[in-house]
C-alpha cells in the first residue's frame, strides 16, 4: 500500500487558477477538469517554472520512474496544452526547447493557503486503560465529538475516515495538518476504569505544532457527556467560531442521558465502521439495545436506518425487506429530534434508491447539508442521486466537496471514478480508481468499479481480475464477471458462474440484476431485459442508474428496456 499524499498549493499559472485538489483550471467563467497525472504533471511543470526540465525528470516525478512509452508524455503535454489553449509554435505557458525538454514561461503564483475559515480535524483518542480493551469508546468519543462540530456553519470538520487514517501512527501533528488541510487537531486519551473516567485532550495549532488549549477531566462515566460538551465549547472558543442561530443548542444537544445506552450505541458504530455483511446484524442488535436503555434515542434509530440502508444497497438484503425498515427507523428518529441530519440522510438515500422520488430525495439530502455543513455523509451519497438526474458536472462537483471534507477517504476516490464512468470521462475515471488502488490494491469498491468500467469499454480482459477481487463481496460483481467471460467467449467459465449465483440466491439474496449483468455479456438483448424487468420490480438498488449506464448503449433502442426507462420517471435534465 502507498501512502497518500495531499495535492499540492491553488496557484495561478498566466491567467488561469489551478486547483490541484479539485484537478481543476478555471479563467473568468471558463472551466476544465484535468485528469489527475495531467495535474501531477501541470504542477511538476510549475515548480519548475523558468527552468528547462527533461524527459527523464519529468517522469521520474510524475510517473515514479515506471516504463511509459515517449508517445504518453507527447500525448499528455498535447492534452495540457488543448487545455491551457496554448500554442505550440507561439507559446504564452508550456515552451519546448529542442532536444533539451520543457520550460513553463507564464508567471506563477502561489494563492494564500491561510484558511480563512475555521478548520479542525479531531484524531481518534488514545485508548490508556491497561487492558486496551476500550478502543471502541475512545473510537466513539472522538465521532461524536466531530459529529457534534459538523453543525456549526463557521467550521470545517474533516471526516471520520480521513482523521482516523492516523490512527495508530507516529505522524507529526503538522504533518496531519498538511495533508488534511486544516487548521487545528483535537487529540486525546482516554482511561476507564469501572465507573471512572480520565479524558485528557489537546486542541493543537497544525502550523506549529503549539498548544492551543489541553485539559485533564476525572469524572464518573455517567458524566462523559458533561465533558463532551466542555471540550465541543473550548474548541469553538478557542478557534472564535462565531455560533449562529440555534448552533450553540445543536452544539451542546445531548442525544440520551443513560450512560449505558450510550455505551451500546457507541459499540454498535464501532462494530458497523468496518462495513462487512456480518457486522451490520450485530451493529443492529446493539443500536436496539440501546433503544431498550433509552426508547428516545434518535441517534441509535437513524443507526438502524444505516445499517438497513447499507446492506439493501450493497445486496446483502433484498430492497423489499431493507429499504421500508431504513424508512421506518428514520422516521422514528425524526419524530424524536426533527432536526438530526443523519435520518435526513438516510431518508434521501430511501427516496432515490428505493421510492423512485427524485425531488424528496434531494430535499432531504440539502435539508440534511444545511443542518450540518461538514456531514460527508449526505455529500458522499448526493451525487448518485445527480446522476439519476443526469446532472454529471454537479455530481462530479458535489463529489469534489465531500473530498475536500474526507481526503483520504477510499470510498469517495472510488465513488468519483465511478461518477466520472457515468459521466463517461472513462480516461479519468480510470486513473482515479487506479490511484484508489495505488493507495490499497484490496479495496473492493475500487475493483469492482474499475472491472465493471473495464468492460463497459470492450476490455473484459483487464475486468476480470479485479472483478474476481470484489465477487465474494458483491454478488453484481459476479454477475458481471460472468458476462466478461462471455466476451472472451468462455462461456464455460460464464456459465459456472451462473451455476454459482443460482446456488447461491437459494441461500441469500441475489438480485436480479446481476444475472441481468451476466447475460448481457452474453449478448443476449431479451434475457438481459427480462432480468432488468425483474430488478425493477424488486427496486434493486442499482436500477435508478440504468437509463445513464454506458454499458447498457446497446439496449437503448429496446422497447421495452424504453419502458423500464419511462416507469423511473425521470424528469428532463
Amino acid at each position: 500500500m502507498v501512502e497518500f499524499t495531499t495535492p499540492k498549493s491553488d496557484f495561478r499559472l498566466g491567467e488561469w487558477l489551478v486547483q490541484p485538489s479539485l484537478d481543476r483550471i478555471s479563467r473568468g467563467q471558463e472551466v476544465a477538469h484535468l485528469r489527475p497525472k495531467l495535474m501531477d504533471l501541470l504542477v511538476f511543470l510549475a515548480q519548475n517554472a523558468g527552468r528547462v526540465v527533461t524527459r527523464d525528470e519529468i517522469i521520474e516525478h510524475v510517473w515514479e520512474r515506471q516504463f511509459i512509452a515517449e508517445s504518453v508524455l507527447s500525448h499528455c503535454l498535447a492534452e495540457l496544452r488543448q487545455c491551457l489553449q496554448d500554442d505550440v509554435k507561439r507559446p504564452g505557458f508550456i515552451e519546448t526547447i529542442a532536444k533539451r525538454g520543457y520550460r513553463v514561461i507564464a508567471p506563477v503564483s502561489y494563492e494564500d493557503r491561510a484558511v480563512t475559515q475555521p478548520s479542525i480535524a479531531v484524531l481518534p483518542f488514545t485508548d490508556m486503560a491497561r487492558e486496551k480493551d476500550q478502543e471502541y469508546f475512545c473510537d466513539g468519543l472522538a465521532e461524536e465529538l466531530t459529529n457534534a462540530l459538523t453543525r456549526l456553519r463557521g467550521l470545517r470538520v474533516v471526516a471520520r475516515t480521513s482523521a482516523f487514517a492516523f490512527k495508530g501512527k507516529a505522524v507529526d501533528v503538522r504533518e496531519i495538518g498538511r495533508q488534511l488541510n486544516v487548521g487545528a487537531i483535537l487529540e486525546g486519551g482516554v482511561q476507564r476504569i469501572g465507573d471512572r473516567l480520565r479524558i485528557t485532550v489537546q486542541l493543537i495549532n497544525a502550523a506549529d505544532g503549539c498548544h492551543l488549549w489541553s485539559d485533564r477531566f476525572d469524572r464518573a462515566t455517567g458524566d462523559v457527556f458533561a465533558v463532551q460538551d466542555e471540550i465541543a465549547r473550548a474548541v469553538v472558543g478557542e478557534l472564535r467560531v462565531t455560533l449562529l442561530g440555534d448552533e450553540q443548542e445543536r452544539l451542546l444537544k445531548r442525544h440520551t442521558g443513560d450512560p449505558e445506552a450510550h455505551d451500546l450505541y457507541l459499540r454498535g458504530r464501532h462494530i458497523w465502521s468496518r462495513r462487512r455483511p456480518d457486522t451490520a446484524p450485530k451493529a443492529i442488535r446493539c443500536f436496539e439495545q440501546a433503544l431498550e436503555k433509552d426508547p428516545g434515542y434518535a441517534l441509535a434509530y437513524a443507526a438502524i436506518g444505516e445499517c438497513y440502508g447499507g446492506m439493501g444497497f450493497l445486496g446483502y438484503l433484498a430492497p423489499q425487506g431493507a429499504f421500508p425498515k431504513v424508512k421506518e427507523a428514520a422516521r422514528k428518529a425524526l419524530e424524536l429530534d426533527p432536526a438530526l441530519p443523519e435520518a435526513h440522510t438516510i431518508l434521501g438515500w430511501a427516496a432515490a434508491f428505493h421510492d423512485w422520488d427524485w425531488v424528496e430525495s434531494d430535499r432531504r439530502f440539502l435539508l440534511a447539508e444545511d443542518l450540518a455543513p461538514s456531514y460527508v455523509l449526505a455529500r458522499t451519497w448526493r451525487p448518485w442521486l445527480l446522476l439519476c438526474l443526469s446532472r454529471f458536472d454537479e455530481a462530479i462537483a458535489e463529489n469534489q466537496r465531500a473530498l475536500e471534507l474526507d481526503p483520504l477517504s477510499l470510498l469517495v476516490r472510488a465513488h468519483m471514478g465511478a461518477i466520472l464512468h457515468e459521466a463517461r470521462q472513462f480516461e479519468r475515471a480510470i486513473e482515479w480508481l487506479l490511484e484508489t488502488l495505488d493507495m490499497d490494491p484490496d479495496f473492493v469498491l475500487a475493483n469492482f468499479h474499475l472491472g465493471r468500467l473495464f468492460s463497459d469499454i470492450g476490455q473484459p480482459e483487464k475486468a476480470i481480475p479485479l472483478l474476481e477481487k470484489a465477487a465474494p463481496v458483491f454478488p453484481v460483481a459476479m454477475g458481471i464477471l460472468a458476462g466478461a467471460w462471455a466476451k472472451l467467449s468462455r462461456r464455460d467459465k460464464a456459465e459456472e458462474i451462473l451455476r454459482e449465483m443460482e446456488r447461491m440466491s437459494a441461500q441469500r439474496y441475489v438480485g436480479p440484476f446481476a444475472f441481468a449483468a451476466a447475460y448481457h455479456g452474453f449478448g443476449d438483448s431479451d434475457l438481459t431485459v427480462a432480468w432488468l424487468e425483474k430488478a425493477f420490480e424488486a427496486r434493486d438498488a442499482m436500477v435508478p442508474l440504468v437509463k445513464i449506464h454506458p454499458g447498457f448503449e446497446d439496449l437503448r433502442s429496446h422497447p421495452r428496456f424504453r419502458a423500464l426507462i419511462e416507469s423511473l420517471r425521470l424528469p428532463a435534465p
